[in-house]
Formats: C-alpha cells, sequence, structure tokens
C-alpha cells in the first residue's frame, strides 16, 4: 500500500494550482501577429465619399421685401432707430383691398351734383351745427388764433371723416407700404412711409393705434405723415398731437396748415352767382381771375340778385358747364385746394361751410338727366380734339386746365356755347367732325 504525502503539502499543492488557473484567466490576450515582409498585410478598402446633396437656392425677394430693406437703409440715414424700424414693421403684410383700390381707376366719374348731395346732406349740416356747440370753445380759440373760421374747420371736419366717425382702420405701416413697394403711387408711399416711422418715434404713439385710410391719411382731419410734419399742432395744450383721439388737436392742426398756406382772415370762399345773357363763358374758368369790379360791370350779381362785393377779385366756377350752377371763387377757395385738390371736394367744404353758418342752399339747378363720359369716352374725346388740331395736353382722360382750354377753342370754332364742359352731345359734335 502507498505511502501518502502529508496533509499540509496536499493543501500546498492545491492553492499553487487555484493560483495558476487565477493567472492564466487575468492574463491579456497575446499582441496580433505582425505580418512577416514575406506576408505583406491586408489593404482596408478605400472610404466612399460622402453623399453631397445639392442644396436648393434661397428664392430671390419678394417685392415687399425689396421696399423694407431700401426702406431699412433710408430710415437708418435719417436716423430712425432700428427698434422703431422693427416695431413698425412687425409682420406687415400687403393689403390687397388696397392694391386693388390703387391699381383701378373707376370708369364713371361722380357727377358734381351727386357728390354734393351727399357732402352737403341735411344730416350732415345738422351734426355740424351740433357738433359747434359741443367745442365751442375750442373752435374759437383756434379761430382767434388762425384766422380760420369756425364754419371752415366744421365742414374739413365733416368731410374728412364725418366729425370723427371715419377716420379708416387699416394699419398706417401696411397702407403706405402697400402703396410703396408697386403700383402708380410708389414714391408718395416711400415718402409717407419715412415720414410715418419719423411720427411713430417722435411721438411714441402705439403702432396699434396708428390707424389710416387706404391712402394713408389718418386721424379726424385726415393728415398724411408728412402734412402732420409740416403743420400738426397741439390744440388742447397737453403737450402731445393726437389727431386720432383729440379734436381740439385735429381741428387746430388744419387750421395751421391753412394759415400756413394764405388763408386772408376776413375773406369769404365762394358764393353762387347769376350770370348775365350773353355771357362770355369762355371767361369762366377757376384759372381766370378779374377784380370783382369788372365782373359787376359785365352784370354778375348775387344768386338773390343783390350786388357782389365791392372789393378784391374772383373768378367763375361752373362744375357742370353752363347748364348748372355758378359759383365766384375768392383767393381762400384756392387755400382749402391745399388741402384736397379737386374744385369738386373745395366747393362742397365752401357749401357745408355756409349750411353750418345758416346760410340758404344751392338755388340753380343741375343737369340731372344727363350722363358723364366714361374714362374711355374721355380719352377718346381728348383724341380727337388733338386730331382736329386743339391741344389737351395729352391723352389720359383727365379733363384739366388744358383739356378745358381746347375744349373752348373747339366750342368757339363750331359757333358752340363755350363753356369747355365735355359733354356726350359735344363728343358726338367731334366724332363727326
Amino acid at each position: 500500500m502507498p505511502r501518502r504525502a502529508p496533509s499540509y503539502l496536499q493543501t500546498l499543492a492545491a492553492l499553487t494550482g487555484l493560483l495558476l488557473a487565477v493567472a492564466c484567466a487575468v492574463s491579456p490576450p497575446p499582441p496580433p501577429l505582425r505580418p512577416s515582409a514575406a506576408q505583406p498585410a491586408l489593404a482596408s478598402p478605400p472610404a466612399r465619399p460622402a453623399a453631397v446633396i445639392p442644396l436648393a437656392a434661397p428664392p430671390p425677394p419678394t417685392a415687399l421685401e425689396r421696399f423694407l430693406a431700401q426702406m431699412r437703409v433710408a430710415s437708418r440715414a435719417q436716423g430712425i432707430s432700428e427698434q422703431t424700424f422693427s416695431a413698425a414693421t412687425a409682420g406687415l403684410a400687403p393689403l390687397a383691398a388696397i392694391t386693388s383700390a390703387n391699381e383701378n381707376q373707376p370708369e364713371f366719374s361722380r357727377p358734381v351734383w351727386a357728390y354734393l348731395d351727399g357732402a352737403v346732406s341735411a344730416r350732415r349740416i345738422k351734426d355740424g351745427q351740433f357738433m359747434q356747440t359741443q367745442v365751442r370753445s375750442t373752435l374759437d380759440g383756434i379761430a382767434e388764433r388762425s384766422g380760420v373760421p369756425r364754419e371752415i374747420l366744421l365742414a374739413i371736419w365733416g368731410m374728412e371723416t364725418d366729425y370723427g366717425r371715419g377716420q379708416g382702420g387699416y394699419n398706417l405701416f401696411a397702407a403706405l407700404a402697400t402703396l410703396g413697394y408697386q403700383g402708380p403711387r410708389q414714391q408718395f408711399g416711400r415718402e409717407e412711409f419715412l415720414a410715418a416711422l419719423r411720427i411713430l418715434q417722435d411721438q411714441h404713439y402705439p403702432v396699434s393705434q396708428m390707424k389710416s385710410s387706404w391712402a394713408g391719411a389718418f386721424g379726424q382731419t385726415q393728415f398724411t405723415p408728412t402734412t402732420f410734419l409740416k403743420y400738426a399742432a397741439d390744440g388742447d395744450g397737453d403737450g402731445r398731437i393726437d389727431l386720432w383721439n383729440s379734436p381740439a388737436d385735429a381741428l387746430a392742426s388744419a387750421a395751421n396748415l391753412l394759415k400756413s398756406q394764405g388763408w386772408r382772415k376776413g375773406d369769404h370762399w365762394a358764393m353762387e352767382v347769376k350770370l348775365p345773357k350773353g355771357f362770355a363763358y369762355e371767361d369762366a374758368d377757376v384759372e381766370i381771375v378779374k377784380p370783382l369790379s369788372e365782373w359787376r360791370r359785365r352784370g354778375l350779381t348775387r344768386i338773390s340778385g343783390n350786388a357782389l362785393p365791392a372789393d378784391g377779385q374772383g373768378a367763375i366756377y361752373l362744375p357742370a358747364g353752363a347748364k348748372g350752377a355758378a359759383f365766384l371763387i375768392f383767393p381762400n377757395f384756392n387755400v382749402v385746394l391745399k388741402y384736397n385738390n379737386a374744385a369738386s371736394y373745395a366747393l362742397a367744404v365752401s357749401l357745408l361751410a355756409d349750411r353750418i353758418a345758416g346760410l340758404p342752399a344751392v338755388k340753380g339747378s343741375w343737369p340731372r338727366g344727363e350722363r358723364l363720359l366714361s374714362r374711355d369716352e374721355r380719352m377718346d374725346f381728348q383724341r380727337r380734339l388733338a386730331a382736329a388740331g386743339f391741344d389737351p395736353g395729352g391723352v389720359d382722360g383727365v379733363l384739366g386746365r388744358q383739356t378745358r382750354a381746347a375744349t373752348r377753342a373747339f366750342q368757339k370754332s363750331r359757333g358752340l356755347l363755350a363753356d369747355g364742359y365735355p359733354d356726350a352731345e359735344l363728343l358726338t359734335a367731334l366724332r363727326q367732325s
């Protein structure tokens, strides 16, 4: 029977084996074999180039974006801050209604008698007289300082916004940008846009308050921004000028404009007159001004039959030709034209002022049964005048001073009444000549 090793030797051997096993388990793996010169390493496959996805070119800026970029540069040159510009243009977009109104000329003009029916309505006269009682002390102070009568200021207020009721609801900057970035009034829109920025920066109005008509006029007396910068006045003495909410500021500003344009204190503006038989109608034109003594000598009287004033000068205005009412207009009438350069507007202001003051309505008749020439017919009229040798000054459908003069010359050449008023009957005569 073999002899057994002592127990302590057996234990030592077991521990030695265990240590060897652990060492083998934790030993790092041998390094990879390096290829020998005789056996070169296999080359890695070449890297594939990354796929290049072409980027689409950014779209070109729109006409509105170009306009705003130009206005940003121009406004900085005028000292307008980026904060002001950003506040005015945030979310700005063109207004389709203004684009349509700006680009589409009406085919037919409104007859002057229909225009006056609305402008000098019984309701507007009554409202003007009521508003006079509401702001009488304000009006008296403004009239004293400016020389412009209360009734003229009330008439402008009524004509422009119906005494503050209809000031327009368009964002002023959107309206002017729409006019300025395209269409026939771009120069106007650009100048007024920059002026509106100046107003925003100087007056600190909330942009949300700056509402306007589609044409960019604002406030109770409808100033454009450039007109505001020239003539706006603080009528209520609160240190601010707010044409939207302060009738005193609006009326004082209107008076300041008229005074600055040469309003003659104490002089009249227009009066209805009666022309004598055989009157030389070729002298009836807003630009043919004569002393009142000359008109008296030639037989003109007030519509009542009373004599004309002794002093001063004036011109004859026939808004509907020889078939309608006749008016003698004075230098102050031309000052009203500085507010709105349309003779029919100035006549409406004059007549509304008279009615608010309690004077009678127009007594002369209007040719209400006749239709006005359409724009195409007016252009045809001008073309035929030119073809007949009478220069109308262009073919644009606008019956201005030169067209009226050419019309008179044609009428005289045919032995017709030379009132310079184109109508359907006269167009027929031209077509047959």
